[in-house]
């Protein structure tokens, strides 16, 4: 109950954004498991770079990326790419640029894991992890289908 009046006090901004997190959000959790990684990288990157409008919305960067952290609560098995690939996409809608990172690491018993984060300026906005450092990032995907 008490999280339901903090979202109805919410600006009516802030609840659209919520709620086009949660759509991008579920939308690319299906992506993920439904289209290959290189093209769904390459559709993203596409639709980021021609949604950058004019003028950035209301709602600041790092409201935005607490807004798709708690979404991302509401989403079944969300993971740091969905996050992060439904990130960059309502970043851009917002006026934001981002950069996609994936990186990859060895855990206590060397299985190797990875991360994927957004950065906006150089500093990191959705994905931030302590350990953030010890991720060895991945060179960036091509963007296009050559």
């Amino acid at each position: 109950m008490k999280q339901l009046l903090k979202f109805l006090r919410l600006p009516v901004a802030e609840k659209k954004l919520f709620f086009h997190a949660l759509y991008l959000l579920t939308i690319y959790r299906i992506r993920l498991r439904t289209i290959p990684i290189q093209e769904l990288f390459y559709r993203v990157q596409s639709l980021s770079q021609t949604n950058l409008p004019a003028i950035p919305g209301p709602v600041s960067p790092a409201r935005m990326a607490r807004l798709i952290r708690i979404a991302s609560h509401f989403i079944p098995c969300s993971t740091c790419l969905s996050n992060a690939l439904a990130g960059q996409i309502l970043f851009s809608s917002y006026g934001h640029k981002t950069r996609l990172h994936i990186g990859v690491a060895r855990d206590q018993e060397n299985t190797l894991e990875a991360h994927a984060w957004l950065s906006l300026e150089g500093a990191t906005i959705v994905g931030g992890l302590p350990d953030l450092d010890r991720y060895k990032e991945l060179p960036s995907l091509p963007t296009n289908n050559s």
